[in-house]
């Protein structure tokens, strides 16, 4: 590889190919020289390829050289970047530490007073102005009178805790007090009650599925059809009645249901429209690329020159970092809703996919920004007021502050008055916004939901709570002895009905099991009777030990008195009987008929004995009739064979059946006759032994699967009444009454006492120690250390020279060129290898043939990969030369005077300028527009672009100059070849452009502004944004002695709103108009129909509708009926807006009547499992009582 670098450009030579003619079929060697004569022109190498790096901006050779020589022959210094820039050097304690005389300096008074008052000192430093060194005295010499008051403090706040809240702790707290023993007797009495009767174990159910299917239900109460939209609305409303008054054997017919279209948009009371054509889920689905698109698109070209321009206007209104990051974020994302909300309303594929679906959008994704920026606004105003408590109780309480429990439970008390105060305020904030921006449909439906949240939800959860549903069903099954008594079902086409029980007649066997599947009915035999009970109750444990022995016992009369005796292998039946018996029957599948089981076959004595000596003679003859070919021949083995058969197996075997088996028979059946009758006996004994060992063992009754299982007795005997009921409050009556305040006394008197040792301690050291032999120190040591000073503290930046900056730069501008090159170099090297793929694959393709790594193409790839090896060598060497070795610390601490500053960015853009256009962007062969896009920058913009690179050279924070106030130290040059830099810093002018700099770069040091978002979930009303969080299930406590500190959640506004799908809308209008025949939401078909009608594509009806202007003409069918819900009627007069009524309006000629609503808990049977809210009224009409579960309302 050393003559590569004779020649400057590289040198192609053909590949060359050869095979073994020989070896393959005269017409496959004419086809394979086409081939190789093909490739060998196509195909090459480069036989020559010299590796010539760009030519030097900065005069750099490579790390081996130190210097180069000059057209004059005079040896030219070269710059070494990796020694650019020097970190200043601290050590300067033994400088400041002696006097002229060479002798360590005494404390003067300064120094002396505030070793009195803080137990150190410092000391100006001399190569750093302006810096002083910290020392500090260890705690054996001198405190300080400050910190030993602060001490003090600290063990005053100590004192008091124990007294105002350990020692009140002990009388009321949750863990170890006098409250929580009261409540750990209650707890250990209801627990032995429990043991002894059963007490009650019953829950109230999921209450937050419950309140939010009210929820929904509630927001959309008041809504009616539109008049246009009646027919229908009957159609699809008639449709779903009639298909749920089929029988299920019709229902389960019908197959791919397609249900009317049904109508999206209602009205209110007072006459606004609302639009749900957004719940459609076909339409949404259709919006929502086009939405991404526009997005997309809207996010990109104007941020950057409007976010420059955002800068220089709030430069000058003197805001702090934040305050500006805060305001240009807010500015710039105003801008993007606002192309995105106009591209929207004037997209054409959307206004063609439906019209006026693009105000729509805009007006969901206008709703949802207003809800989030009412919970936020609500919860940055507790996180300030939470500040200034905080403040305001340091500055009150200064020792009580010091206090972490009890500034935590000012705290909280704060946040829960917080609470009660901007409980809806989020919702009210919300309003106003929507408002702002006249979104009518938002506005009415937060209405609805503010004024459940105010009075439906409490009285809901009020009732709700009352509800008592058991936490367990126990289930005893009972055996049905005779199987004509068995319970025999038939499920046809998910159809389940009861049918006679048949038993086959004597010898009758099973039919086949036929092969045709459809229209097959299955069958299902039932052999136990079952009966339950339920936690509900008192007394339910004795109900249990009741059940479980008239279960156990008629079971064991079962098996012992039935199934041991009579049904198996050593039953009296096997014994007498002379041929096998099946004593269990099965069902078929073909007739639902009882068929005697063969796999419960049993043998009786005489049928094993037949079976024994067949066996024997059948080995006999299996013997017989084998070949001879054994080693001793039939002759001598056929006696061994008569022996074992006969005898052992044959005669012993007989006897042992015939004097063994009888005996266990007649043993073990007497004694399970016995056991069968004495059931009623033992059996009340096992089931109170099985009671008395979930008692002390393991509680396998347990309703509530959160309490503990293991040991309850012992649980509430001995813990909860005789350590927590009788140990615990004597325990925290002596701790709260006498052991925390002598604990308080001693911390007080300790404390006390400490302090004046410490006073006295420190007056006798500073006086006989400290004044007359205290020194300044070179070194740390066990009486003083260094604590700050040059090279310590981190609040410091370093100046470094303008002409040292533009030699990185320019080292920078050429490790970009460098990079070019290397891309586009190796991208030259590997051409051949690319092209020789791209053959291959055109030419072998079709015959599923690749490459192989051998032969020519392998060495083809280890020539490439030296040559790789060789440019990424070279490349090394020359960036390890141009690459300025700085630490990440100091990296960050560089900066310049504004000035300087100025000056460094527009010779650093004039560079640029001159540079990078044809040594970076052309060979980078990406157009110029697409580059400063890529960068975030506008068109051209040199200066932007210098503020970039100068960022990524040191940090952001060098763009922010060095203000005077700053803790900054000079770094010296010692490099001699500079003179270059400034000479051009000093040939440039740059008077006019000093304050346009200023102007546009000076501030966005630390403004790191986020690019434009908005999530296309934002458009869909489906799109969870926040779930609410109000019911939450508790979890354990790492800590359970601290005080349990509830979260604050500001999330009763649920975003966006849960509206339920028009088609539940469309049934409960319904069945608020028709309660004499309601459609019943719990039927399965219903169900089936509301799902398949979510599924449907958008129709809009409105264009099928043939509007009739006379409302009872045959055509309608159903004559028209403008009913305002009673729900909604009570509500009426919460919205302003229902006041106003305009003349035509159909509401103005219906009569309205005031109903009564009494809401109350209905009983619930043991097989519920949820409560059920009932509204009944004074009239007839109860139509607008909705059973539907919150499985089914959701979207």
């Amino acid at each position: 590889m050393s003559d590569l670098d004779n020649e400057d450009t590289p040198e192609r030579e053909p590949l060359r190919f050869s095979y073994d003619r020989s070896a393959v079929s005269p017409e496959m060697a004419e086809v394979m020289d086409n081939i190789k004569k093909l490739a060998e022109t196509m195909l090459y190498h480069w036989k020559k390829f010299p590796i010539k790096l760009p030519q030097s901006v900065t005069g750099t050779k490579n790390r081996m050289s130190s210097a180069a020589t000059g057209d004059d022959g005079q040896e030219k210094v070269v710059i070494d970047f990796r020694n650019l820039i020097i970190g200043p050097t601290f050590d300067e304690l033994e400088q400041v530490s002696k006097n002229p005389a060479g002798k360590l300096k005494q404390l003067n008074e300064k120094q002396l007073n505030s070793i009195w008052n803080n137990g150190e000192f410092e000391v100006d430093s001399i190569n750093f102005p302006g810096q002083t060194h910290r020392w500090r005295l260890t705690q054996f010499l001198q405190k300080g009178s400050n910190r030993a008051h602060n001490t003090l403090l600290n063990d005053c706040a100590l004192a008091l805790r124990i007294l105002i809240i350990t020692a009140k702790n002990r009388f009321c707290s949750h863990f170890f007090s006098l409250s929580e023993s009261l409540k750990s007797c209650g707890l250990g009495l209801w627990k032995i009650l429990d043991i002894i009767i059963g007490m009650p174990s019953t829950s109230p159910g999921d209450l937050q599925s419950k309140i939010q299917g009210e929820h929904m239900r509630y927001l959309v109460a008041e809504l009616i059809v539109k008049s246009i939209f009646r027919k229908n609305f009957y159609k699809f409303c008639t449709f779903v009645l009639n298909k749920c008054r089929l029988p299920k054997s019709e229902i389960y017919k019908m197959q791919d249901v397609r249900p009317p279209p049904i109508p999206y948009i209602y009205q209110t009371p007072t006459g606004t429209d609302i639009d749900l054509r957004l719940l459609n889920k076909d339409l949404i689905n259709n919006c929502l690329p086009i939405l991404s698109n526009i997005l997309e698109k809207e996010a990109r070209g104007w941020f950057i020159p409007f976010r420059q321009k955002l800068v220089r206007d709030l430069k000058g209104e003197s805001l702090s970092k934040e305050e500006l990051l805060k305001k240009v974020n807010e500015d710039v994302m105003k801008e993007y809703l606002r192309r995105v909300f106009s591209a929207i309303i004037h997209n054409v594929e959307l206004e063609n996919l439906q019209p006026g679906i693009g105000q729509l959008l805009v007006n969901q994704a206008k709703s949802v920004l207003a809800m989030q920026k009412a919970t936020m606004n609500i919860q940055q105003k507790l996180q300030k007021h939470k500040a200034e408590l905080q403040s305001y109780l340091k500055k009150r309480y200064p020792v009580k502050s010091r206090i972490g429990a009890w500034e935590n439970k000012q705290l909280s008390a704060f946040e829960h008055e917080f609470l009660e105060q901007n409980l809806w305020s989020a919702h009210e904030e919300a309003i106003s916004l929507c408002e702002e921006e006249d979104l009518h449909q938002s506005i009415y439906f937060l209405k609805r939901d503010l004024n459940f949240i105010k009075e439906r939800e409490p009285v809901l959860l009020k009732e709700l709570s009352k509800v008592k549903i058991p936490n367990k069903v126990f289930t005893f099954s009972t055996r049905i002895w005779f199987p004509s008594n068995w319970v025999v079902s038939r499920v046809y086409e998910e159809e389940t009905e009861v049918i006679p029980t048949v038993l086959a007649a004597k010898g009758q066997t099973a039919p086949a099991p036929s092969l045709s599947k459809q229209n097959k009915a299955s069958y299902f035999v039932e052999k136990y009777l079952n009966q339950k009970t339920t936690s509900r109750y008192p007394c339910w444990r004795w109900w249990n030990y009741l059940y479980r022995t008239w279960s156990w016992m008629w079971n064991a009369m079962f098996v012992f008195g039935v199934v041991i005796p009579w049904c198996s292998p050593l039953s009296l039946r096997a014994l007498f009987y002379l041929d096998p018996f099946v004593p269990d029957l099965k069902i078929s599948q073909e007739d639902g008929v009882l068929y005697p089981d063969e796999s419960s076959r049993t043998h009786t004595l005489l049928s094993r004995l037949r079976a024994l000596w067949s066996n024997v003679f059948s080995a006999r003859n299996k013997f017989e009739e084998a070949p001879d070919t054994g080693f001793l021949g039939k002759s001598c083995t056929r006696h061994f064979n008569r022996l074992w058969n006969y005898v052992l197996k044959g005669a012993l075997g007989s006897v042992l059946l015939l004097s063994v088996f009888p005996i266990l028979c007649v043993t073990i059946s007497g004694i399970s006759i016995a056991a069968a009758i004495t059931t009623p006996v033992w059996i009340p004994l096992v089931t109170l032994g099985a009671h008395l060992i979930a008692f002390v063992i393991y509680d396998f009754d347990c309703p509530d699967d959160n309490n503990n299982k293991v040991g309850i007795l012992f649980e509430a005997l001995v813990w909860r009444l005789l350590i927590q009921g009788c140990m615990q409050p004597l325990a925290a009556i002596l701790v709260g009454c006498i052991g925390c305040p002598l604990a308080a006394l001693g911390v007080s008197i300790f404390g006390a006492v400490r302090r004046s040792m410490r006073g006295l301690w420190d007056t006798f050291m500073f006086y006989a120690v400290i004044r007359p032999r205290g020194r300044v120190p070179m070194s740390d040591g066990f009486v003083a250390r260094r604590v700050a000073g040059p090279g310590l503290a981190s609040n410091y930046f370093l100046q470094i020279h303008p002409e040292q900056t533009l030699a990185a730069v320019e080292a920078r501008m050429e490790l970009d060129e460098l990079e070019v090159f290397r891309v586009n170099t190796v991208k030259l090297i590997e051409q051949p290898v690319q092209e020789y793929k791209s053959f291959i694959s055109s030419c072998f393709k079709p015959f599923s043939a690749g490459l192989i790594s051998e032969g020519v193409f392998m060495r083809l790839k280890e020539e490439t990969a030296e040559y790789d090896t060789h440019l990424t060598q070279k490349v090394n060497d020359k960036a390890k030369v141009l690459r300025i070795s700085l630490h990440p610390e100091v990296q960050g601490k560089i900066k310049l005077p504004e000035r300087d500053l100025k000056i460094i960015i527009l010779q650093t853009a004039k560079m640029l300028e001159k540079f990078y256009p044809d040594h970076v962007i052309k060979p980078s062969g990406v157009k110029e527009e697409d580059f400063w896009e890529d960068k975030l920058l506008e068109y051209k913009d040199w200066r932007g672009l210098a503020s970039r690179l100068l960022s990524e050279i040191f940090s952001p924070s060098f763009l922010v100059p060095l203000e005077e106030t700053d803790n900054h130290f000079h770094l010296q040059v010692n490099h001699l070849n500079l003179k270059k830099y400034v000479a051009m810093l000093n040939s440039a002018e740059f008077h006019d452009d000093l304050d346009l700099v200023t102007e546009i770069h000076t501030p966005q040091g630390d403004v790191q502004t986020r690019a434009p978002h908005l999530d296309a979930a934002y458009f869909n009303p489906d799109q969870k944004i926040m779930a609410t969080s109000r019911f939450f299930t508790p979890r354990g406590r790492k800590f359970p002695w601290k005080p349990v500190n509830d979260e604050v959640y500001f999330d009763k506004l649920e975003i966006p709103l849960p509206i339920p799908h028009p088609a539940f809308i469309a049934v409960s209008i319904y069945n608020r108009e028709n309660d004499q025949e309601p459609i019943d939401f719990s039927n399965v078909y219903c169900q089936q129909l509301i799902r398949a009608a979510k599924e449907l594509p958008y129709v809009d009806i409105q264009d099928m509708e043939e509007v009739d202007l006379e409302s009872n003409t045959p055509d309608n069918g159903i004559e028209p009926v403008t009913v305002i819900s009673h729900l909604a009627e009570q509500e009426r007069s919460f919205s302003d807006d229902f006041a106003a009524v305009s003349p035509s309006s159909p509401i103005r000629q219906t009569v309205y009547f005031e109903h009564r609503i009494n809401v109350f808990v209905d009983d619930v049977d043991d097989s519920e499992n949820e409560g059920r809210i009932v509204y009944k009224e004074q009239e007839a009409d109860n139509s607008c009582v909705l059973n539907m579960t919150p499985e089914d309302e959701t979207r």
